[in-house]
């Protein structure tokens, strides 16, 4: 079992590159100094993969704010994600890993994971290491004491044009309803093409979608 800890972002490091001249046209909008440099700063901790050191490391925290919830990594029958309550040790949600057979790599990619919840501890974000596209990013909400799991996959659909694709958090939560997330792409011609967006959790249970830089 592991208790990694985590905070915000994510990388491909070939999709990242290809950003600037892929992004959507109207995605230039945002001159705020304050937001250019909380994206810096969260960028440098949270990429996915990690541009510099072990790309393994993992990121985020897996402990909610308030210390009620904890996201563990679990390893005995196959390998899985528990979201637990700290007080009682009652599993609240499980996700199969990517990578559910236990070996020791898969493992080693598991425990690589990113955690990122919202200030107000009723979203989170679980986020698998972005390996050449491979993982799934998963957001649940808590509500009196209820678990509701929604694949990011179902707010951003992979293109089926795509030849590889995949949802990662980049760089995390920009206030306590918004996240910033990444399409990373792969092309049929071998193109790497990164969209940013923002997902809104206003509403819980009809998040939004916004273009983002």
């Amino acid at each position: 079992m592991s208790t990694d800890k985590f905070m915000s972002c994510t990388v491909d490091r070939a999709g990242k590159k290809e950003a600037g001249r892929n992004g959507d046209p109207f995605m230039n909008r945002w001159p705020n100094r304050t937001l250019i440099l909380c994206l810096l700063a969260a960028s440098a901790t949270a990429q996915n993969p990690p541009e510099r050191d072990d790309p393994y490391v993992s990121r985020g925290n897996p402990t909610s704010p308030n210390g009620r919830y904890e996201w563990t990594v679990r390893t005995d029958h196959s390998i899985r994600y528990e979201l637990v309550d700290a007080s009682s040790g009652k599993t609240l949600a499980s996700v199969k890993a990517y990578y559910p057979e236990i070996d020791s790599s898969n493992i080693q990619y598991a425990k690589a994971n990113g955690v990122f919840w919202n200030s107000n501890g009723n979203v989170v974000a679980l986020d698998e290491l972005n390996r050449r596209r491979a993982g799934r990013l998963y957001f649940f909400t808590l509500r009196n004491g209820t678990v509701h799991e929604i694949d990011s996959e179902s707010i951003i659909p992979i293109p089926v044009s795509a030849n590889e694709g995949r949802v990662v958090v980049d760089p995390g939560w920009l206030s306590p309803a918004k996240i910033r997330v990444r399409l990373a792409l792969k092309t049929q011609e071998g193109a790497f093409v990164s969209k940013y967006y923002l997902i809104d959790f206003t509403d819980p249970d009809q998040p939004k979608l916004e273009p983002a830089t």
